[in-house]
């Protein structure tokens, strides 16, 4: 951050305190009534030019404000449209795997078919064998098409999963989009094709009515500005295919080249055009597929017209209740200064121990001379003058925790000081840990501070010190909150899956390093729940929490799913050790519980997938480790399966 000048309130402050001063001279008494005057005058010019200042910044602020709305709303729609995308992805995927486990007839497959399409906006499903011919409902009649000829037909048999541009339907006369995922068996080979197709209609309708809003329009294009959905409420005149047809002075005349370059490369944009004679903000926010973008549109002269109605007259009006009321707070200041000196100082005094009270000393240091001069007796450094340079390395070395020293250290060089000043680098703040006056370890931050001097004037350092022990532990504490399943302290399942996410990412390019992932879910929990009431199964939760921290390593990741699953994620561990590992912990799960004559006892089933045999992604392990896990039901309880290795 640059330094800033002095606030202009100091000044009116400086000349108020003059004044008195003033008054109590003997020959200046006579003049009393001119100088009220005149500092009256003064004082209202001051407040009149900083309201207009306020209108302003009052005007720039609204327009930021409503460009930070737009931004907000365009990466809102592409998420929920990501979600909603997604959701066909995994709907189809669950019907692949039910397909793959269980051996259906055409009639149980075609009832599930029926069901999916009427919850959701699927316009009709199909099945389709490898020579390309799908087997389809919509959920009235059966019908089948032949899909050989479509683009995306040779990746789906290359076992990718495929979500398409808007094309014709092979159906009916309504463009669609398809969604398509391949069936694979445990080989990883392909046998079958899961073929669903969504209506733009039907798609667009629903987004239109999701959005509205007044202001703004919503539309989803490609990367070559293609319309793919327009908002309902678009204008009649604008009949064009792309969103660039009739576009014009785009960013101030740039011209689009650079514009639609950043759109080929994925990236949002947020920018200004006008399009047929109306200028416009607009934002594009990129999805997750196919290189399509989410466009929110809002005519400029919306802005100004909420500006108009925000403020109105009420400028006006605010200038006359601070003008007025401080004619008769300037006549009551004057005439009771000398009797309320004392009183407002003392005010001052309390109301700045109030405001100052986590600073815990500063420094004030002449950069140019390297001298400093003023240091707090409260941060405990010798009174004895010394260089600045060397009391920050005294204090660096006695006070700061040794892991910020270094940083801290070079930050505080003078040669790196005035170095950022030149820079106009004006404010530093730094974060660390170190001792307190009662030797204690606690969290403080300092803010640096530095005045360029004017000609030959020096550059003045503050060096400022405050005490954030609380304010850290408060953000310790919510992290932990966010992080953390209430009932049982575990890492919750968002947390969970983005932590193994993470590391399987950075740790995935060793195949001979093995990870294990562990589904485990709790025998004879329902009864217990119901025979002993959910106090105990609270209880018994908590206590399968504490066992599975103790039994595992710090390092692995230990979660609560929901209800009575767990997941643990071990980190680097030999695939001849897990076997032994899960019989011990089998053995740990059995547990029991009585109130008066009734007894349960509980134990865990569990399924494991190695990393990265299984899977490099919290998804596709818990897929083949839940499998494993309903194996190990199907066996019998209180034991465990582990994954084939692909």
């Amino acid at each position: 951050m640059h330094g800033v000048s002095p606030c202009p309130c100091w000044n009116l402050v400086f000349q108020v305190v003059l004044f008195y001063r003033i008054l109590s001279v003997g020959f200046v008494r006579k003049r009393v009534v001119g100088v009220i005057f005149s500092l009256f005058i003064l004082t209202c010019v001051f407040v009149i030019l900083s309201i207009l200042n306020f209108y302003r910044v009052l005007q720039q602020k609204e327009v930021i404000l409503q460009e930070g709305v737009l931004h907000d709303l365009a990466r809102f729609t592409s998420g929920y449209m990501d979600v909603k995308l997604e959701g066909y992805l995994s709907t189809l995927y669950g019907l692949a795997d039910f397909i793959l486990l269980r051996d259906v007839r055409w009639e149980t497959i075609h009832e599930r078919l029926t069901t999916i399409i009427s919850r959701q906006e699927f316009q009709h499903l199909g099945l389709s064998s490898l020579d390309g011919e799908v087997w389809a409902t919509d959920g009235v009649g059966e019908f089948t098409i032949d899909i050989t000829g479509r683009g995306y037909w040779q990746e789906l048999l290359d076992g990718k999963a495929v979500v398409t541009d808007a094309q014709d339907s092979l159906v009916t006369e309504n463009q669609i989009f398809v969604v398509a995922v391949p069936i694979t068996n445990r080989e990883g080979k392909v046998v079958g094709i899961v073929h669903g197709a969504v209506s733009l209609n039907e798609f667009q309708g629903y987004e239109a009515s999701r959005f509205e809003m007044e202001s703004y329009l919503v539309f989803v294009v490609d990367y070559t500005g293609s319309y793919i959905l327009r908002d309902h409420k678009y204008p009649e005149s604008w009949q064009h295919d792309s969103i660039f047809d009739g576009m014009e002075d785009v960013d101030g005349g740039k011209g689009t080249t650079e514009f639609k370059q950043q759109l080929q490369e994925g990236l949002p944009v947020q920018t200004t055009a006008t399009i047929l004679g109306k200028e416009y903000i607009l934002c594009f926010s990129p999805l997750s597929i196919n290189k399509w973008y989410t466009v929110v549109l809002m005519p400029k002269d919306e802005i100004n017209k909420h500006i108009e109605v925000l403020l109105d007259d009420d400028i006006n009006i605010l200038m006359l209740c601070i003008i007025i009321p401080l004619i008769l707070l300037c006549v009551a200041f004057f005439y009771i200064i000398r009797k309320k000196i004392k009183t407002e100082r003392n005010k001052e005094y309390q109301l700045r121990e109030k405001l100052f009270s986590d600073i815990e000393g500063f420094i004030q240091a002449d950069l140019n001379e390297d001298r400093v001069v003023y240091c707090s007796q409260s941060l405990g450094l010798p009174s004895v003058s010394m260089p600045f340079s060397h009391l920050i390395d005294l204090y660096i070395h006695s006070r700061v925790d040794e892991v910020y020293q270094e940083r801290l250290g070079r930050i505080l060089t003078i040669d790196n000081l005035m170095e950022m000043n030149a820079q106009g680098i004006g404010r530093i703040s730094q974060e660390y840990k170190a001792k307190d006056k009662n030797e204690k370890l606690r969290w403080f931050q300092c803010d640096i501070h530095i005045e360029s001097g004017v000609d030959s004037e020096p550059n003045v350092l503050y060096f400022i010190l405050r005490n954030i022990d609380e304010k850290k532990k408060m953000e310790a504490a919510l992290k932990t909150k966010a992080e953390r399943d209430s009932l049982t302290g575990l890492y919750n399942r968002s947390t969970a899956t983005d932590l193994i996410n993470v590391f399987l990412h950075l740790n995935t390019h060793s195949p001979q390093v093995n990870h294990a992932f562990i589904i485990l879910d709790l025998d004879n929990f329902k009864v217990l729940n119901d025979t002993l009431l959910h106090k105990t199964g609270d209880k018994a939760l908590q206590d399968v929490a504490g066992i599975l921290t103790n039994f595992f390593r710090k390092e692995d990741i230990v979660c609560r799913l929901g209800g009575d699953e767990f997941v643990v994620f071990l980190k680097h561990i030999a695939h001849e050790n897990i076997e032994k590992k899960m019989m011990r912990l089998m053995e740990e799960l059995h547990l029991v519980y009585t109130q008066g004559d009734k007894s349960v006892s509980i134990s865990a089933s569990a399924g494991v997938a190695i990393a990265p045999a299984n899977g490099t992604t919290f998804r596709d392990l818990y897929v083949a480790a839940d499998r494993a896990l309903y194996q190990a039901k199907q066996a019998g309880k209180a034991t465990f399966m582990k994954a084939p290795l692909s």
